[in-house]
């Protein structure tokens, strides 16, 4: 069936160099399942071994080998042509930045002359040279950021064409997040009861996810609520360091490390609070907004893009970044007051039921797809 934002079915190509999974891979698996509903034609192409290709797969979207090497530019290029040609893709969505490299340089040197376009998942800083420009200027005819901020700093800190970045943050699947998960279950099969008060932290184990900074908060929690436990959810490259920190600590008895889990709504369901002490790197953070939907209250660090949905003291609390004992103060002043609490948690659903769905991000993407298609002077079909 073809949405009422959609003027025709597009073949769209995303590229990903990386070979881990968290939100931006999250992002491009949700992105491409919630076109292919809508009529399009979406293939994903990645390294053999990156997490990606194996989900695409496990979801029912067409994918694509690529190597990634940096020895086998000319190779890879090569075979995005072909891949372009073989699908006649209308749309190149790159996302890293080596595969941007390579899909720019393919679309542009491709017969078929494909849109490209390049989203830009996170708040890091963009070096102010040549080849920056070049990847962000010059090649792609669009720039998609996941919030605001990004785009502001791509524009004001490099100088980057405005007309060709949008803000499209990353939306929520509703019906998926949808309020009514399997908390009690989940708390009954970790052994922690409804008076419990359950903490959770959801992300990949990175070092900037600020783990530690939770971490160090736990002790002056335990002072005012001895029976409180915390959930850590995810997996990653920092996962040692958290594990030897914790036992440094000696608090192993009042946390949960649960590893890799696909049940992040029955997750988010069973916990009280969600804390998020990232310290860099952010767009419009997944975790906080799958929190909100599932009707939980937020305290996040003002890092990146997380002000433009963490409302302080409206949808959530803010603390500054690399702060333990503010995550602490706050962990135990929401405890303390319920009422508050909820009023939040209310509030951040609201919000995201307005502003930040999936459907509202799709159509946004559509939009998009079919200005684009528009300046090419396609014919486009009812």
């Amino acid at each position: 069936m073809v949405h009422k934002n959609n003027l025709r079915n597009y073949t769209i190509l995303h590229t990903e160099a990386s070979n881990g999974w968290g939100g931006q891979e999250i992002r491009i698996i949700t992105e491409a399942e919630g076109l292919i509903k809508r009529g399009h034609r979406v293939i994903i192409t990645a390294s053999a071994e990156s997490q990606i290709i194996k989900e695409a797969k496990a979801s029912g979207i067409e994918t694509e080998l690529l190597s990634m090497k940096r020895a086998s530019i000319l190779f890879s290029i090569w075979r995005l042509l072909n891949i372009i040609n073989k699908y006649n893709i209308d749309i190149v969505n790159t996302h890293s930045s080596w595969d941007s490299w390579l899909g720019s340089i393919a679309g542009r040197l491709s017969g078929k002359k494909p849109f490209v376009i390049r989203t830009r998942h996170l708040s890091t800083p963009i070096g102010n040279n040549f080849m920056s420009r070049i990847v962000y200027d010059y090649l792609p005819d669009m720039i998609i950021t996941t919030g605001e901020a990004i785009r502001n700093n791509m524009i004001n800190k490099n100088h980057f064409n405005p007309d060709k970045i949008l803000s499209i943050p990353t939306g929520i699947d509703l019906d998926k997040f949808n309020n009514e998960g399997e908390g009690t279950n989940l708390r009954n099969a970790l052994n922690v009861t409804e008076r419990v008060p359950l903490i959770g932290m959801v992300s990949v184990l990175r070092s900037w996810k600020g783990h530690l900074y939770l971490l160090e908060a736990i002790p002056e929690v335990i002072k005012a609520f001895p029976d409180a436990r915390f959930i850590i959810t995810g997996d990653g490259p920092y996962k040692d360091v958290i594990e030897e920190k914790i036992r440094a600590m000696d608090i192993q008895r009042y946390i949960i490390m649960t590893g890799y889990r696909d049940d992040i709504p029955a997750i988010l369901s069973a916990i009280d609070l969600l804390v998020f002490p990232s310290y860099a790197n952010e767009g419009v953070p997944q975790a906080v907004l799958q929190a909100f939907a599932m009707g939980k209250t937020v305290i996040a660090s003002d890092v990146g893009s997380v002000s433009e949905v963490v409302l302080d003291y409206e949808t959530g609390i803010l603390v500054s970044p690399c702060n333990s004992k503010a995550l602490a103060e706050n962990i135990i002043g929401l405890l303390k007051d319920k009422d508050k609490k909820e009023k939040m948690a209310a509030a951040g659903r609201r919000l995201v039921e307005t502003q930040y769905s999936l459907e509202k991000m799709l159509d946004k993407t559509e939009l998009l797809y079919n200005e684009l298609m528009a300046q090419k002077g396609s014919s486009f079909n009812a």
